[in-house]
């Protein structure tokens, strides 16, 4: 095609030179006005650079992407380009095997080291020129329907979503970049500490991300929640430090292989480092964790007695070994899934789970043959899921059982959080829970935490259940994690406003009675 093209273009170039035989005229000679020069040909049309956006239809939701693509000046007639996609972080991909025809868009974003299946082939067809596209991408032997459209020039590719409460400078109170390091391994863990404006020292927080390596702002699809959290507290008059997990960002080490017991030793010292800081109020410093980071929160309090009050957002009530089955099940429920299909999958992970956490761990096989059954359950279940390859299909097996079988996830696995929990005496506690949060269930892990913290003999426990609102505390449909992306807030206001009230009521004196 490409050839051919080039070939109906150099016939063009000739056009104009061309002329017709005409007779002499007869007659005696006429005047005549010197001809002008012939007309010289024209160069081709230069080759403008184009950007094209595009939306993957995933089986969970949707992923947007913004493919700049331009003519390579080493390589005449060949393309070079680049991809951004905003919600997974990715910024200036280079993209390889373009191919920008007439009729046909097709490139390939190839992953670092990755094996050729993994690979990312997007292929779409269009009329002649247009500016619209349809095709597939293929990846790891599956495919999902592709839509493609050019930008007019000019015209902004700026794909990331509308996020109105993350933060935009100026701020009115102070922040600054801080490296603490770990009293455990000499790990430097970096953080960034924000404190209001004023010479009245100001109650602080250390804030815990949930489970996975995260950064410090707890950054995932598209939002920030502990940016947005920092921000509101802040304004309030409270001071917090919000540090990278590790293994990301300025944070060393790797998290997979971290103990909770580390992690509560790293908090501890984040809590000496603020109790030292001018801006803070030593006697009135505590914890905030967000799902998993609720657990190293309840650790944490449990642990050092210095802590002052703690809040935990979306915390476990029950172990972690019975809430995954717990929360699969109230995804799939959510997806439309019967409860008859609920039930082999539920007994397939908890025979994979139960093995995992024996003392006698079986051999790698049986747990691969433990984990193919509960992939194999988990896709027949899913809406529209085409059966896997073989060749897929081991690399799901291989992906689940890595993920499990880590220090970090087998910690989880086993937390009881009645064990801290009963420790947790004096602190006073805020527990919160969004009704249609499905990876940490209202009704089985909320109550649990309060009648512990009751019978421990803890006076002051606020445990709520807020109607509406999801795993990340956003007003939600469904409270399926498809949605996180979709829904423009981070964090629900009353959820903001419920913490820093709650804070400033056992931090700061009441007024005296007039």
């Amino acid at each position: 095609m490409r050839a051919h093209h080039l070939a109906l273009v150099a016939t063009c170039l000739f056009a104009p030179a061309c002329k017709t035989s005409q007779p002499a005229p007869s007659g005696p000679p006429a005047t005549t006005t010197p001809e002008p020069p012939p007309a010289q040909p024209q160069p081709p049309p230069q080759v403008q650079p184009e950007t094209w956006v595009g939306r993957v239809e995933l089986l969970g939701g949707r992923l947007d992407f913004a493919a700049r693509l331009e003519p390579d000046p080493e390589k005449p007639g060949a393309w070079r380009g680049r991809m951004d996609i905003p919600m997974q972080g990715v910024k200036d991909f280079p993209l390889t095997n373009i191919q920008l025809l007439p009729e046909s868009i097709e490139f390939t974003l190839a992953p670092p080291g990755a094996p050729e299946p993994q690979h990312a082939i997007f292929i779409a067809e269009r009329p002649a020129h247009s500016g619209q596209a349809a095709g597939e991408l293929t990846q790891n032997g599956q495919t999902y329907k592709l839509t493609l459209r050019r930008l007019a020039p000019g015209e902004s590719a700026d794909l990331a979503p509308k996020r109105p409460q993350e933060p935009k400078p100026p701020f009115p109170y102070k922040t600054r970049e801080v490296a603490l390091q770990s009293p455990a391994d000499k790990v430097t863990i970096a953080c960034t500490f924000a404190s209001p404006q004023g010479e009245t020292k100001a109650p602080a927080v250390v804030l815990l991300t949930g489970s996975g390596a995260q950064d410090r702002d707890e950054a995932i699809m598209g939002h920030k929640p502990f940016a947005v959290l920092a921000d509101h507290l802040a304004r309030a008059g409270i001071a917090s430090l919000r540090c990278d997990d590790r293994g990301v960002g300025g944070t060393g080490g790797k998290l997979s292989q971290t103990t909770h017991k580390i992690q509560q030793q790293d908090v501890s010292a984040a809590l000496t480092w603020l109790k030292s800081q001018p801006e803070v109020d030593a006697a009135h410093t505590g914890v905030l964790g967000h799902s998993e980071g609720a657990n190293i929160a309840m650790l944490t309090a449990a642990a050092d007695k210095r802590v002052a009050f703690v809040v935990l957002l979306a915390g476990m009530g029950v172990k972690g070994r019975d809430l995954l089955p717990m929360q699969m099940a109230a995804l799939f429920r959510a997806k439309g899934t019967p409860e008859g299909s609920l039930a082999p999958m539920v007994a397939a992970e908890n025979k994979l789970l139960d093995a995992l956490l024996a003392k006698k761990k079986p051999p790698r096989e049986e747990l691969e043959q433990l984990t193919s059954e509960l992939a194999t359950l988990q896709i027949s279940a899913t809406k529209d899921s085409p059966a896997p390859t073989p060749e897929l299909l081991s690399q799901i097996i291989k992906q689940t059982l890595d993920a499990f079988d880590t220090v970090a996830m087998l910690e989880i696995l086993r937390h009881d959080p009645a064990v801290p929990l009963k420790k947790i005496k004096k602190p006073p506690v805020l527990a919160l829970n969004g009704t249609l949060d499905l990876q940490v269930p209202h009704a089985e892990n909320l109550p649990p935490i309060e009648q512990t913290l009751i019978k421990a003999g803890n006076k002051d426990v606020t445990a709520k259940s807020l109607p509406g609102l999801n795993h990340l505390f956003q007003h939600a449909t469904t409270g399926g994690i498809e949605e996180y992306t979709d829904i423009e807030e981070t964090i629900a206001p009353e959820v903001l406003n419920e913490i820093s009230s709650w804070i400033l009521a056992r931090t700061r004196p009441a007024a005296p009675a007039k």
